[in-house]
């Protein structure tokens, strides 16, 4: 069982007031012997603070909570790790909590956070949520006083904490590399159409189409929901529609690597018959069987800045909140084909 200060008192005859006092090191009229005594007992009895009761008496406790929508997409998990790192180094603790892109769920996760006594919230929130949705959790957070940030999916609401790319920058990327590839007829499967990441990037998409003179066409592009599975299945929708595709835009490597595999299955090649970008970067796109051409996102790196903005006191409740915009970056590897030497 867990040491308690009754015990610590108990060993050295001395208050339970008196050893609060010196274990949290606060000021106290206790000589240096007797500090000594209390504080060695603390260590034989193996005694560590319980951070509950230390978040009650506070208000919160040094713990972050990382709610996030799908632990199987890679972009959380190297997202948790960078979020994991900041707090060990201030010496901060993580809890995870996954929707399972629920927003009843995501709801239910913030509730417990706040029960927990946690001193700020890390939030990507479901696919599903639309803005009713969002300004609900954003309210809750507000009036339960919990700094929080935004991660990569949010709703266009109106907060300024908020962590992620520049997704326009990134749709441009992506689809201005596969027109000076030669591709003239690019497929996109977007994300939920609800979420602002998925709208900025198709916008950007359609930035460098106008460039070269190509009017977007709405049966090139298929909505997904950033899994595996929903990028195979938008592939099928793009097959029926018996439309000329030379080249796929999948805006996140999960379903650009479902879209691959359903590819594969009605004898497409890639990138021989049809090239393909994914965004993200995540890690196992280097060792796929063609290793992806992808749109890189700093996972870690906003993981940690996030976390940086939850634990850094100043960052909390100022007018002039801001939100932190990283540059994506475009990954060259073997799944896009040069059709200007063909």
């Amino acid at each position: 069982m867990r040491t308690t200060l009754k015990q610590i008192a108990d060993v050295t005859k001395m208050s339970i007031t008196i050893v609060s006092q010196v274990i949290n090191n606060k000021p106290c009229r206790v000589s240096k012997e007797k500090r000594k005594l209390i504080l060695e007992t603390a260590e034989e009895l193996n005694y560590r603070p319980n951070l509950v009761a230390v978040g009650l008496v506070k208000g919160s406790t040094n713990i972050i909570g990382l709610a996030i929508s799908d632990i199987r997409n890679n972009f959380f998990s190297v997202l948790a790790k960078g979020v994991e790192e900041e707090c060990q180094k201030n010496n901060w603790n993580m809890i995870l909590c996954n929707s399972n892109d629920k927003h009843s769920k995501d709801m239910a996760n913030l509730q417990m956070l706040a029960d927990k006594g946690a001193g700020g919230i890390i939030f990507g929130m479901a696919s599903e949520t639309t803005e009713a949705m969002a300004q609900e959790c954003i309210e809750f957070m507000q009036q339960e006083h919990l700094p929080y940030m935004l991660v990569d999916r949010y709703i266009d609401i109106q907060t300024d904490r908020i962590v992620c790319v520049d997704h326009v920058q990134g749709g441009y990327l992506a689809t201005s590399y596969l027109l000076k590839m030669g591709h003239k007829n690019i497929a996109y499967i977007t994300g939920p159409s609800n979420l602002i990441d998925s709208q900025q990037r198709l916008t950007g998409c359609n930035e460098a189409l106008g460039e070269y003179g190509i009017v977007p066409n709405q049966n090139l592009i298929a909505e997904g929901k950033y899994t595996f599975e929903s990028g195979a299945a938008a592939v099928e929708k793009l097959l029926k529609r018996s439309v000329k595709i030379d080249a796929i835009f999948a805006f996140n490597d999960m379903m650009a690597i479902g879209a691959i595999k359903r590819l594969r299955e009605h004898g497409i090649q890639v990138p021989q018959d049809v090239s393909i970008v994914g965004y993200d970067d995540i890690f196992m796109d280097e060792f796929l069987d063609v290793p992806l051409t992808t749109i890189k996102q700093p996972m870690k790196e906003m993981g940690r800045a996030a976390a940086r903005q939850i634990i850094n006191p100043e960052s909390r409740y100022k007018n002039g909140e801001k939100r932190i915009i990283f540059e994506p970056k475009l990954v060259i590897r073997k799944s896009v084909i040069d059709r200007n030497e063909l």
